[in-house]
């Protein structure tokens, strides 16, 4: 019965210690000095093609063309947002023939918003070479971006050497977006 005591005894001064060691004032106003600014990456475009791909009945194709819809830029949590936007480009290419890789922005009438050009030297011995490019957006460049619904990609061959249906390598790039964002507004 004594032990029954002391152990409830003990158990109470120790419940009472545990409250009396969390009474703490709670400063809610903290929160206010929060600031929430995730970061949001997507892949925009892949591109893999062989040499033999830029010839048509023996004559070479200079020129390479697709697009992507992307009308969320101007969605109102995106204009409100975004802060800073980051395309990253990286080409390869292990064809014997330099290539430029035209990135343009178009709004909802198709009038340029923004362009970039990323250029990727020849393969002379078929061997990898790579290219990475990052653009920025932020300021005007970041306006344009967010007035933005279309974004065609133009892959375009540099005078060279002629390719025909046995020219050996490929090229490739790969493209993606982080979007930089501000929840504090």
């Amino acid at each position: 019965m004594i032990k029954s005591i002391k152990f409830k005894i003990s158990l109470l001064l120790c419940i009472g210690f545990m409250v009396m060691s969390c009474t703490e004032a709670i400063d809610f106003d903290q929160a206010d000095d929060i600031i929430l600014t995730p970061a949001l990456e997507a892949s925009l475009v892949y591109f893999d093609e062989p040499a033999s791909r830029f010839v048509d009945n023996g004559s070479t194709i200079l020129s390479i063309q697709d697009f992507i819809s992307v009308a969320f830029f101007n969605d109102e949590f995106v204009v409100d947002n975004v802060e800073k936007a980051e395309f990253v480009f990286e080409t390869q290419n292990t064809i014997n023939r330099t290539f430029e890789l035209q990135v343009d922005f178009l709004d909802q009438a198709g009038n340029l918003q923004h362009s970039l050009t990323v250029r990727e030297d020849a393969a002379p011995d078929n061997t990898d070479t790579v290219t990475t490019y990052t653009e920025v957006f932020e300021g005007n460049s970041l306006s344009a971006l967010k007035r933005t619904v279309t974004i065609v990609f133009t892959m375009r061959l540099l005078p060279g050497a002629p390719l025909d249906e046995d020219t050996v390598g490929r090229i490739q790039y790969k493209s993606y977006a982080s979007f930089y964002i501000n929840l504090n507004k």
